[in-house]
């Protein structure tokens, strides 16, 4: 195998890799656009509890809206109170205070109020008042405000979270004491004037914020909620034992990778596992027959569109181009540089211009055939073409279609002219196996597991596309290749040989044809080592027109033009219209609810 082809080998399983690391470097969940969307980033929330137990609460929430709304949404939950009352909505602007209508709905101890304001591409601020009726527990030794604030039913994502609780009476810091369960990154403060202060730096959706306050319960004596139990050393207990947990849990954050990317880590090396073993039992090159560096004569008798499949496992614009050229070679086309004054703030501009001169197709293979039946019969008139005749013609995207489908069809045919020869391997092992894998791994993944994790069947997409692309060639086909590559070495270095001896025209043409799908042409024709005593007085026509007129200088904006001509009428054929850290533990407690918008 080539030096070059082990290369190219080890470059598509490199890429590979890095889309893999890159997949690492940026796995998190992958949720579907929508046309709008709206971000909550602050919530400031202040509750002050009464001496009858009772809370009540001023919120203020930030939104960043994104497209068009109607409102805003509360959802609230009474269990573990004796219900919420007084609910009022406000809009916050300029420094005043708008009232807001709202409707409200109930279902058991939940109920959701839809806060009318309309809002479209811009940030609004609004604040929420309401009561809670005997939200405190009062106990034999103790007194307990334990409240969800958010929970499991928010469906949106929220900023920093800010709670400040004020105690009643004169309440000081020594009698308290607080816990918060929540995010890990939480925490509690308990303030010297007796209120008890909750930061979260990021709240997602569905996840869990609740206080926990123990306070005497004097500071409460008109309550009516109250059970003759002593519960103080139960309680401490409880969220002694909760705290030990969350602490085992923040080491083990701190000493290792979030689980998601071990789950990541874990599926992308499995993949690329496999994929390094597909390589090598269905893509590695197999070894030719033949080495060396230079082959002196055309390897074998193919048409230019086969050699280019040989060499890149398709067919390409340039070797529609190389047939056209050799076309001209064989006598049947003939081709002409019309050029045209640039005038006093234009450049000279050239034109190439294809006529047909033989319309024998004996001899000739059916993608040439079909080429000079759809150029000369199909787009030209009076057996003549030209690119921009073609550039003209594309113009209307029925055309154009018409052409991207024609061009399919000389594709095909070129391709299977190639397939003939038995230089690919036509084995599809490999990427059966890759697809299948994928998609046993997309249905455990988006079937089977949490929804949290769902993402990670996103991680088996590029080993997918690496089975798309699984293609070697046969032992026959690895042979050829390296004595087209090893011509293609000999044609690039041609003009440096010193033992080199005069190329005759006739040979100089028919390399020429060959060096536009190996991707030399330029080097052809700047040879100047032509025994040009073998020419037939202006009948070999690709020598003559591409060495006339300067073209040496402008073969890139011939097979420019060319190449564009083409790209254009695909194009247009495609073209469409327009005091601590929380801990992991609680959720007991009264209250919880989300936010979100309509």
């Amino acid at each position: 195998m080539s030096a070059a082809r082990r290369r190219t080998g080890l470059a598509r399983v490199s890429l590979v890799v890095a889309s893999l690391l890159l997949l690492i470097l940026s796995s998190t969940p992958i949720y579907a656009a929508s046309d709008r969307s709206f971000d909550i980033p602050e919530v400031d929330i202040r509750a002050h509890v009464d001496a009858a137990g009772n809370m009540q609460v001023t919120e203020q929430d930030t939104y960043q809206f994104h497209g068009a709304y109607n409102g805003v949404i509360v959802q609230l939950d009474s269990s573990g109170s004796d219900g919420i009352v007084n609910f009022q909505a406000f809009e916050i602007k300029d420094q005043q205070e708008i009232p807001l209508k709202f409707e409200s709905s109930s279902k058991g101890s939940q109920t959701e109020f839809k806060v009318y304001d309309k809002a479209s591409d811009e940030t609004k601020i609004f604040k929420f008042v309401y009561d809670v009726k005997n939200a405190v527990q009062v106990y034999e030794d103790t007194a307990e405000l334990y409240w969800k604030f958010f929970d499991q039913s928010n469906p949106s994502d929220l900023g920093t979270v800010s709670i400040r609780i004020e105690l009643p009476g004169s309440v000081i810091k020594d009698d308290i004491l607080a816990f918060g369960h929540g995010p890990l990154s939480g925490s509690v403060n308990i303030v010297e004037d007796g209120t008890v202060d909750y930061q979260v730096g990021d709240l997602k959706a569905g996840q869990l914020l609740e206080a926990r306050v123990l306070f005497p319960k004097i500071a409460v004596s008109d309550s009516t909620k109250i059970k003759n139990a002593p519960m103080l050393d139960q309680i401490k207990q409880e969220e002694l034992n909760w705290a030990d947990k969350a602490d085992s849990a923040r080491n083990t954050h701190r000493s290792s990778l979030p689980r998601p990317i071990l789950y990541a880590i874990a599926v992308l090396a499995t993949n690329l596992a496999l994929i390094v073993f597909l390589y090598f039992k269905f893509d590695k090159e197999r070894r030719p027959d033949w080495h060396g560096a230079y082959y002196r004569e055309l390897p074998a008798d193919i048409t230019p569109a086969v050699v280019g499949y040989l060499m890149n496992f398709k067919v390409q614009t340039g070797d529609l181009m190389a047939t056209l050229i050799d076309l001209v070679r064989k006598k049947r086309v003939d081709i002409q540089v019309v050029k045209s004054t640039g005038g006093l703030f234009h450049r000279e501009k050239s034109e190439y211009r294809f006529k047909l001169i033989d319309e024998s197709t004996d001899g000739l293979k059916q993608h040439e055939s079909f080429l000079m039946q759809w150029f000369f019969a199909q787009l030209g008139r009076n057996n003549e073409i030209s690119l921009s005749d073609i550039r003209g013609y594309v113009k209307k995207k029925a055309n154009a279609r018409i052409f991207a489908q024609q061009l399919a069809e000389w594709k095909k045919k070129a391709v299977q002219e190639a397939t003939q020869y038995g230089y690919v391997d036509s084995s599809k092992a490999g990427s059966r196996i890759a697809a299948l894998a994928f998609a046993a791994q997309f249905v455990v993944f988006f079937f089977l597991v949490s929804e949290t994790n769902k993402w990670l069947g996103f991680l088996a997409i590029p080993l997918l596309l690496y089975g798309l692309k699984i293609k070697r060639r046969t032992k026959t086909g690895a042979t050829e290749y390296a004595k087209w590559k090893a011509f293609q070495h000999f044609l690039h270095d041609y003009s440096r040989m010193e033992s080199r001896e005069p190329m005759a025209v006739h040979l100089w043409e028919h390399f020429f044809v060959y060096a536009i799908p190996l991707g030399v042409a330029k080097k052809m024709i700047a040879i100047s080592a032509i025994d040009l005593r073998q020419a037939s007085n202006g009948n070999d026509s690709v020598y003559y027109w591409a060495t006339d007129s300067d073209f040496h200088h402008h073969y890139d904006h011939f097979a420019d033009s060319f190449d564009k001509t083409v790209s254009a009428a695909q194009s247009n054929a495609s073209s469409r219209g327009s005091g601590g850290g929380f801990s992991s533990g609680g959720g007991g407690g009264g209250g919880g609810g989300g936010r979100g918008a309509f």
